[in-house]
């Protein structure tokens, strides 16, 4: 089964028409959307396995949103791009697991949503709970990666999980 990959762009006409089909190549199922309403809609129904979403012009909807998604379904992993990189510290705040700069190093992008979509539900949970810190920094394809993938544990998992998350680990 495909996993689901939502692209939300209501700002970008040319990422909309490009992304899909490097993610396509990647067996990935796309779920295109035109605004954060639609992407909390499915986020909240869990039609899908990852958010990617275009911040350009970042407002207090926007940052409210992407919160509103992550209480709704906190494991969801969701992945910023943006011409902004002065956005990682109030991304990584809302929730976001990466933040990609634009222009767009796609390699680097489809390895960062790969390892996400892959992580472990244990993994995920230490995440959720701030017990494990993995943001991912990825700088735009004409620079390096910022900030390589980490997982640094910070403390054991002591927290009972509700049972509407299915964590069965």
């Amino acid at each position: 089964m495909k996993q689901k990959v939502l692209l939300l762009d209501d700002d970008n006409e040319s990422l909309l028409r490009s992304l899909p089909y490097s993610l396509l190549s990647e067996t990935y199922e796309v779920v295109l959307v035109k605004n954060i309403q639609q992407a909390i809609s499915k986020s909240a129904a869990g039609e899908i396995d990852l958010l990617l979403m275009n911040l350009d012009s970042p407002t207090e909807q926007r940052w409210e949103a992407i919160g509103a998604i992550t209480r709704e379904n906190p494991f969801l992993p969701i992945v910023v791009i943006t011409t902004q990189p002065e956005l990682r510290n109030p991304a990584e705040a809302a929730g976001v697991c990466a933040l990609v700069e634009k222009p767009v190093d796609v390699p680097m992008l489809l390895q960062t949503i790969h390892e996400l979509l892959a992580e472990p539900a244990q993994k995920r949970v230490a995440r959720v709970l701030n017990h494990i810190s993995n943001f991912r920094h990825v700088a735009s394809s004409s620079g390096d990666v910022r900030d390589l993938p980490h997982g640094r544990y910070t403390a054991p998992l002591r927290h009972p999980l509700p049972s509407q998350w299915g964590i069965n680990e």
